[in-house]
């Protein structure tokens, strides 16, 4: 009985906590750039630099992403540099409207024109975890259910 116990707990850690951890983690990251949009001190910043990291293997193919490394110099005269996505057309040199919050410089985000991808990235992230909290209480229900008909000797 006790292993069947922890069996179920492993199996609801690796289902639900972890996902929903690593939900909690993104939304965090979302909110902080949401925040930094919505309410951020904004300057002129530029990319200074573009990676390119190619991924092949495990069966599914090749994929691509681009790292974008932009700097700007805060109100306060502190240069700072950080990560963040940009358009497919940006070029080392190009210059960016920067939002970031004075506590936070390190968290700044470009400030593109009509951009709410924040925005959709949060709802939907929100989304996954509202699912994934309705999982955990199916899965946990469904446990208390079996463990009960065990105890009643069934």
């Amino acid at each position: 009985m006790i292993f069947v116990v922890l069996v179920f707990v492993a199996l609801v850690s690796v289902i639900v906590i972890a996902p929903v951890a690593a939900g909690v983690i993104a939304v965090r990251k979302v909110r902080r750039r949401t925040r930094a949009q919505q309410r951020g001190l904004r300057t002129e910043g530029r990319c200074i630099r573009i990676e390119t990291v190619r991924r092949s293997g495990g069966g599914y193919g090749t994929s691509m992403r681009r790292y974008y490394l932009f700097e700007y110099i805060t109100h306060d005269g502190r240069q700072v540099r950080f990560e963040d996505t940009a358009p497919n057309t940006t070029m080392p040199g190009d210059l960016f409207t920067v939002s970031y919050l004075p506590e936070d410089p390190e968290g700044a985000t470009i400030a593109l024109p009509g951009d709410r991808t924040a925005r959709r990235e949060l709802g939907c992230l929100l989304g996954f975890l509202g699912f994934a909290l309705i999982i955990a209480l199916v899965i946990a229900g469904v446990g208390v259910g079996v463990f009960s008909l065990f105890a009643v000797g069934v």
